[in-house]
């Protein structure tokens, strides 16, 4: 009980003097505060109580916090402004004046003290390089140093034949070469082998790295002085040149028997040649070598094999991707510049290869199967081929080509250069759907590229033209053409012909390597089929200007408006002004422009009229006027003052069949009358022949591309624009194209036929693609043949046809091409199946639709029989078609596909295991053990 009341008293007792301390500090204390004693008694602070300072009393001006105050009030920027504005004023106000000249004459020195050096820009003269050092420029050149070599060497004499030791150093040349009409090369190759210091023969040593080992075991230690070091370079590249890979392995074992240090890219330069010859076990041999001399196998041999893998049978590409699988089970994948050149063969044409739907789906297999095993991050290479190949005409995919494009420059940050923007470009333009897209992506090109050359405070005398790796190239417009000719968009299709001569001639100016050799056919082909597939704006026969009034005129100019609204063309006079262009005045002379006017325009509806055209006449004389050109380029003149003085944008053209079908195609499409379009064939290819004569390109004849689009124009009836009167002109000249298309093809196929190298099946598959003798184009021109007979002449005749086209292309032939697609067991994952690819190699078929001409003149004829034939034969087509589609569906031998890939791997299994127990561990050994195979290995 104490403690609880002692401990309560104190509680009261400390809640008072809490109040005491809180209320009173503003009441006067009664007692008087303690005076302080550190200060004399005479100060006036020692008389000072606490507190020593009173807060001052509350002001009763304020500044009321309203939106008005606030608006009042200085903003950030005006006090930034102030600020910089007095700093400015201390910093200047001893200077001396500047005036506008000072100033710009300033900022100009010290802009061009940051330019950058850009190796890309070709405005200064650059020092030859190593390469221009080794060999000479040009080809008369190096005729005169292999001379001047022949005559210190041999003079007058020919050389003697070879002995049977210089036999084996030549490792196999014919004793024949060294004869007096050999070449040039094997007679100063004897000359230098008779003059060498003997030795035991070739022992590798030439395959040893240039410097002091290189030449250990050969007779002298220094070089003989005999033929200089451009002269073995310049007879070293004859052989190169020439292909000739075993004289220039014979030539270095001879450098080293002159005691001439031997480069290692001279023995790389002859791998190059054996891989793109085929020549696998050389390419192994080589190799091997290079390994055995101490030189470690870098990612350009890698390359080289999987090249000589692909080409020793282009059409079997199974046995280069293998190779590839292997090493990425192996845990050493090859680099991606190896995955390129596969890539690049299955998805691009070459020479000796034609791809198809099945080598692009296995294109793409491979690509997403290396992302997944062996290289998840594609470079700039991969992704422009796989871009690239988006655009392909029969198989465009401008979405994938799209994604692609997104995932390099986005995801990965990869700036593209002109090959990837030419690309995409390329994909976009591939559907008429998306090429306006791909001018949007040539806008940003060029808006790089003035980035990237764009230097101000530059006068005009001094802004000169430059050129960078944003500068559009031939492809580049190439692919816009594209989109253009699908399109039907002429207007853009001639500002790039123009814009085409302009940077070709500023190229020439500044030597570009892109833009040196001018316009070429593929360009031009472009054009022509753009105005080949333009529909005119006015239709023919409404447009007759004489002396009209001014308001005849207006009226004319709006329906020309109008039938632009209707036709879907773009308005390039209100819309788009730069489309505006007069190629006329721009590519050809007025001297052969004046002549070909199909219409006077009065000078009063000139200005009121666009530059481009409106009408099919207005396309005919402008594409008339740029073919002249071309020939007239193209003419050996006879004035050579002139052509110097005068820039010829086509003078580099090469005439082919493309080039000539596209003039044709414009005619064709908008002549007034066939029995025109006739005449204007006849005297193209007269043309063209006559220049081919006089020695201008090599020679040029119709292919099956011309005649098919002959025979479909003569097959077309009066609802598809011909005349009545076309009609006997149109029987007429298709039988004559017709019976010299059988002709042509029959001497052809025997040409081809000849073919018997171990690449015969791909390089018929191109050569027949190119001359229009494909099975779609085959088809093509007997269907159309078909029609002309049913259509113009007799039904019986037309029925003999496709009783021919029966047994030339049997129904049988479309089940026995069938072959399972190609079975790649290291794949890990693919991204196609086999239902969703389209079928490839479909010898020719007629289907109902085809002859259904036919068939309806059968029936009005009343002939039961030859309906009953043609009845039979389209449903033997549609029966073959029907079973190999299911077998397609059905994966019929795929298992013996899948068998004979295991049986190829657990082959190469087997000879890798006994080529590691011969070779032994050298190096990295595992490259050499994958480089080194031979033929057997990967077949």
């Amino acid at each position: 009980m104490l403690r609880t009341f002692l401990a309560r008293k104190s509680l009261r007792l400390r809640s008072a003097r809490a109040r005491r301390l809180i209320h009173g500090y503003d009441t006067t204390p009664s007692n008087p505060l303690p005076i302080l004693t550190h200060l004399p008694p005479s100060s006036a602070e020692a008389s000072r109580p606490f507190p020593l300072y009173h807060p001052p009393p509350p002001s009763t001006d304020y500044l009321p916090l309203n939106e008005d105050t606030l608006k009042s009030l200085p903003s950030e920027e005006r006090i930034q402004r102030e600020l910089k504005s007095r700093l400015t004023k201390k910093t200047v106000e001893h200077l001396p004046e500047l005036t506008e000249d000072d100033l710009r004459t300033f900022y100009s020195d010290l802009v061009k003290t940051g330019i950058s050096d850009d190796q890309n820009q070709h405005l200064r003269i650059a020092a030859p390089g190593e390469e221009r050092l080794r060999l000479p420029v040009t080809r008369e050149e190096r005729e005169e140093v292999m001379l001047d070599l022949e005559t210190r060497l041999l003079g007058s004499k020919p050389p003697q034949a070879p002995s049977t030791s210089l036999e084996e150093e030549s490792r196999g040349i014919s004793r024949d070469l060294y004869s007096e009409g050999a070449p040039r090369r094997y007679r100063i190759f004897q000359a230098l082998a008779q003059v060498a210091v003997p030795d035991e023969g070739p022992s590798g040593t030439s395959k040893s790295p240039a410097g002091p080992s290189a030449i250990s075991g050969s007779g002298v230690d220094i070089p003989l002085g005999l033929v200089s070091k451009r002269e073995w370079n310049v007879l070293f590249d004859e052989f190169i040149q020439n292909g000739d890979a075993r004289g220039a392995e014979a030539l270095l074992d001879v450098m080293t028997l002159h005691g001439v240090p031997v480069e290692q890219s001279n023995i790389d330069r002859i791998i190059s040649v054996d891989a793109a010859a085929g020549r696998v076990e050389e390419v192994g041999r080589l190799t091997n070598e290079l390994v055995h001399s101490g030189l470690r196998v870098n990612d350009e041999h890698k390359d080289l094999f999987i090249l000589s893998l692909l080409r020793q049978n282009p059409s079997q590409p199974q046995n280069a991707i293998s190779q590839l699988t292997t090493a990425e089970v192996a845990g050493q994948p090859y680099p991606q510049s190896s995955y390129q050149v596969v890539l690049q063969h299955l998805t691009q044409a070459s020479p000796i290869f034609q791809p198809t739907s099945h080598t692009r789906a296995l294109a793409w297999d491979l690509f997403t199967n290396m992302r997944l095993v062996a290289h998840p991050i594609p470079n700039r290479e991969l992704y422009t081929t796989m871009i690239k190949t988006c655009g392909e005409a029969n198989q465009p995919e401008p979405e994938r080509a799209r994604d692609l494009w997104i995932e390099m420059t986005e995801s990965e940050k990869i700036q593209p250069t002109r090959d990837e923007y030419s690309a995409i470009i390329r994909a976009l333009g591939s559907t008429k759907k998306d090429y306006l897209e791909a001018f949007d992506l040539l806008r940003h090109m060029l808006a790089k590229h003035h980035d990237v050359t764009y230097t101000p405070f530059l006068d005009d005398h001094e802004d000169l033209p430059k050129f960078s790796e944003y500068v559009p190239t031939l492809e580049t417009f190439v692919g816009l053409l594209e989109g253009t000719k699908r399109a039907g968009d002429l207007n853009r299709a001639r500002w790039i012909l123009t814009e085409t001569v302009k940077l070709a001639r500023t190229g020439q100016m500044l030597d570009s390597p892109e833009w040196k050799d001018g316009i070429n056919a593929d360009l031009l082909s472009g054009v022509f089929m753009s105005y080949a597939s333009w529909k005119p704006l006015v239709r023919r026969g409404v447009v007759k200007i004489k002396d009209v009034q001014s308001s005849e005129a207006t009226k004319m100019a709006v329906d020309i408006k109008d039938g632009a609204a209707e036709a879907g063309q773009i308005d390039a006079a209100s819309d788009e002004d730069w489309l505006d262009i007069n190629v006329m005045e721009e590519l050809v002379e007025p001297s052969s422009s004046g002549g070909s006017q199909a219409l006077d325009s009065p000078s009063g509806a000139e200005a009121d009229l666009p530059l481009t055209p409106q009408s099919s006449a207005d396309a005919l004389r402008e594409a008339t006027a740029l073919f002249q050109r071309t020939l007239h380029d193209l003419t050996p003149s006879a004035h050579p003052n002139e052509l110097e003085k005068d820039y010829l944008p086509f003078k580099n053209i090469v005439l082919g069949p493309k080039l000539v079908n596209s003039y044709i195609s414009v005619h064709l499409a908008h002549s007034p009358s066939l029995a025109s379009t006739k005449e204007v064939y006849e005297k193209a290819w007269s043309d063209v022949a006559a220049l081919t004569k006089a020695g201008v390109g090599p020679r040029c004849r119709p292919n099956g591309w011309t005649y098919m689009q002959i025979l479909e124009k003569c097959a077309h009836g009066t609802r598809s624009g011909m005349t009545d009167s076309d009609r006997s002109i149109a029987f007429q000249w298709g039988k004559s194209i017709w019976q010299e298309y059988l002709e042509w093809s029959e001497n052809v196929s025997r040409d081809l036929e000849r073919i018997t190298s171990s690449t015969a099946i791909s390089v018929v598959d191109r050569k027949k693609w190119l001359m229009g003798l494909g099975d779609r184009q085959v088809e093509r021109i007997w269907k159309s043949a078909i029609k002309l007979y049913a259509l113009h002449g007799d039904p019986s005749q037309s029925l003999e046809i496709l009783e021919k086209f029966y047994e030339t292309y049997t129904p049988e032939e479309v089940v026995k091409s069938y072959k399972p697609l190609p079975e790649i067991r290291g794949f890990k994952i693919r991204s196609t199946t086999n239902s969703s690819i389209p079928e490839a190699n479909v010898p020719p078929y007629l289907l109902f639709d085809d002859v259904k001409l036919l068939h309806q003149k059968l029936v009005k004829a009343e002939k039961g029989r030859e309906v009953g034939k043609l009845t039979f034969i389209v449903k033997r087509y549609e029966a073959m078609l029907a079973k190999r589609r299911s077998w397609r569906y059905k994966g019929v031998g795929q298992n013996r596909e899948v068998n004979k890939a295991k049986y190829l791997e657990r082959e190469k299994r087997r000879l890798g295991r006994a080529n590691q127990e011969q070779v032994g561990r050298v190096g990295d050994g595992q490259d050499e053990r994958l480089l080194s195979e031979n033929v057997d290995e990967v077949e």
